[in-house]
């Protein structure tokens, strides 16, 4: 369980009830990783979503020939693992750390749960992962672009 201040620092939670926010908090955790750290590979469940507080994180997609492609970094404030909420709930990249980190782990299927209640909350982090999104696609076209 985390303080509800932490979260209220996130554009993610703006405008969320008071009630909701605590009830989040109480199904999130920190938790520290090294640099180096794989954090999740393609195809893995996804069962936390995360807030990255501090760290910098690689997002990568495994093109055919093995080869790794970094369409996405992740710094403090990001989200990381918005597949926790998008069925199938499965890693669609490879996430690992290059700078030590920190984040806020919220259990995924507790958050669904909450955001199944709670509209508002659903819509609120629904918004941030669709701009997340497009962000991704768009750093997915420029790395295929530079495929030779």
């Amino acid at each position: 369980m985390i303080s509800p201040e932490v979260l209220r620092r996130y554009p993610y939670f703006a405008g969320v009830s008071e009630e909701s926010l605590k009830a989040v908090a109480m199904i999130a955790d920190e938790k520290a990783v090294p640099a180096g750290t794989q954090l999740f590979s393609e195809g893995d469940p996804a069962d936390s979503m995360n807030i990255v507080v501090h760290g910098e994180i690689n997002v990568q997609y495994v093109l055919g020939n093995g080869e790794r492609r970094t369409v996405d970094t992740l710094v403090d404030g990001d989200i990381l693992g918005w597949s926790a909420l998008v069925e199938p709930y499965k890693y669609t990249a490879v996430g690992t750390t290059s700078k030590d980190a920190q984040f806020v782990t919220i259990r995924a299927q507790k958050l669904r749960d909450l955001c199944d209640k709670d509209p508002l909350l659903g819509y609120r982090l629904t918004t941030q992962i669709a701009k997340l999104l497009a962000h991704r696609l768009e750093g997915a076209r420029v790395q295929l672009a530079a495929i030779d």
